[in-house]
């Protein structure tokens, strides 16, 4: 009897796992395809694609600027800037230069260089908003700085995106020490600046 009831499990089971396997094996036949012609989720597709930010774009610069770098003295502070675009009177930042000069500051900090971040204040203010140490008001920050180089830049609007030109000037003689640049595709900025409607990107047409 129990060799009955154990045949009787074991064609059961066949028959319960039957039906999966065969439906995977008929829809693998008739489309005739090669795991390298399947479509990947949508969701699954978006995660497996590379997503460039304005982070990939300031790294490039830093790495062409740093290329000179034997010309920078091992002591010599710099300070980062925001960009402004060719087309203003140079003293207006934007929520697109200000990310990119704060990229800047991280990439020159991995590849060694000495930043110093000049917005710091010499204070916490505590708000019911929250705890800050940084500051755009230059009343709140310190007169003299130790920096010898600063890295400033512009930006032009163009027809595809935005080009990004990028200086390391000593300071005291306004010599420049190296320079570099890149091209912005317009859906980075956009990704950056959507978020701030009084940001606007004029592409030139033509």
């Amino acid at each position: 009897m129990k060799p009955l009831l154990m045949l009787l499990s074991a064609f059961l089971l066949a028959s319960c796992a039957t039906p999966t396997q065969r439906v995977i094996t008929e829809t693998v036949s008739e489309r005739n395809l090669d795991a390298t012609a399947y479509e990947l989720p949508s969701q699954l597709a978006v995660e497996a694609s590379p997503v460039l930010t304005v982070n990939e774009y300031a790294r490039a610069l830093v790495h062409e600027l740093m290329s000179n770098h034997s010309a920078v003295e091992d002591k010599g502070m710099v300070g980062v800037t925001d960009f402004a675009y060719v087309d203003t009177p140079l003293d207006q930042g934007s929520v697109l230069s200000n990310h990119l000069s704060e990229a800047i500051m991280y990439d020159l900090h991995k590849f060694g260089v000495a930043v110093l971040d000049y917005k710091v204040t010499d204070y916490i203010r505590v708000t019911p908003s929250g705890d800050f140490a940084l500051s755009r008001d230059f009343n709140e920050l310190s007169d003299e700085l130790p920096i010898r180089y600063v890295v400033t830049g512009t930006m032009t609007a163009h027809k595809n995106g935005v080009l990004l030109n990028a200086r390391l000037i000593r300071i005291d003689n306004k010599q420049v020490i190296s320079a570099a640049r890149t091209f912005m595709p317009e859906a980075v900025v956009r990704a950056v600046i959507g978020q701030n409607g009084t940001d606007k990107l004029k592409i030139k047409q033509g």
